[in-house]
């Protein structure tokens, strides 16, 4: 499913900038529209891929993404790198 188009159309999501490969689904909040769902995994493995070390690419995660509220769009991380 093209996730980028879905949720132009459908909503205020907003949207991770550079990591629309990451998005691996649709999700909500009580309160809220459709909301971009990400893979913690994919972000990271995008940030490293770029020439970030792991502990890099996890803390510029930390204070950069997930950090980040842009108000009720403000997408949904998974943390699926936590898990095998």
């Amino acid at each position: 499913m093209d996730y980028v188009n879905f949720l132009s159309e459908y909503g205020e999501a907003m949207l991770a900038d550079g990591f629309e490969d990451c998005i691996i689904g649709v999700g909500s909040r009580c309160g809220t529209g459709y909301l971009a769902v990400y893979s913690v995994r994919k972000i990271l493995d995008e940030l490293m891929s770029e020439g970030s070390s792991e502990e890099e690419a996890l803390e510029h995660f930390e204070f950069n993404i997930i950090g980040a509220w842009v108000g009720d769009g403000t997408p949904i991380f998974l943390h699926d790198h936590l898990v095998d």
